[in-house]
């Protein structure tokens, strides 16, 4: 008699991509990510990622960290280097005790003592494409409140509404186009 050996198959084996289905990209990313990010001196790769959420939405628009710099072994104290737009370098020498104290506030500890800064152009972030609705004809728009009676709840049916009329006024507009 035989023995045949049950080979159990780890969790993210290739073999059992049908049953897994597709995964997300981001799953993988910070363990891809890791080492490069490592080089560069950042230990938590959320100072790049979180950087609009730690020093506001006008100063990440002005401002991108490029490395940490750690004296010796310490985990505290670092230089924080930071690429900053020409237009945006004095004002930034200004703020920079806030700016240092938000950083400091999101690590939880005094990892950030001091920041130098290199002026150089900022990649843009992107920009937030805004759909212009076209307002829809009377009987498109009856048709519309028609279709959305039987919702409920007025938040959403305003919601939907809104998506309704978007999407109604872009297939006109591919229709006439055509």
């Amino acid at each position: 008699m035989v023995r045949t050996q049950s080979v159990k198959k780890k969790k993210n084996d290739p073999t059992r991509r049908k049953e897994r289905g597709l995964l997300a990209i981001g799953i993988n990313l910070p363990k891809i990510a890791a080492p490069a990010m490592r080089k560069r001196g950042f230990t938590q790769a959320r100072l790049i990622t979180d950087w609009p959420a730690i020093v506001g939405e006008k100063l990440a628009q002005e401002t991108t960290p490029q490395k940490i710099v750690f004296p010796g072994r310490a985990k505290n104290g670092a230089l924080l280097y930071i690429r900053v737009s020409q237009a945006f370098a004095l004002e930034l020498q200004h703020i920079a005790p806030q700016v240092i104290d938000r950083i400091n506030l999101f690590f939880g500890y005094r990892a950030i003592s001091d920041l130098r800064y290199f002026q150089a152009p900022i990649m843009p972030g992107k920009l937030r494409r805004r759909v212009k609705i076209q307002r829809l004809s009377d009987i498109e728009e009856a048709r519309l409140r028609h279709d959305l009676e039987k919702i409920i709840d007025p938040g959403l049916k305003d919601t939907f509404a809104t998506l309704g009329r978007a999407i109604r006024s872009r297939s006109r507009d591919d229709k006439e186009s055509a």
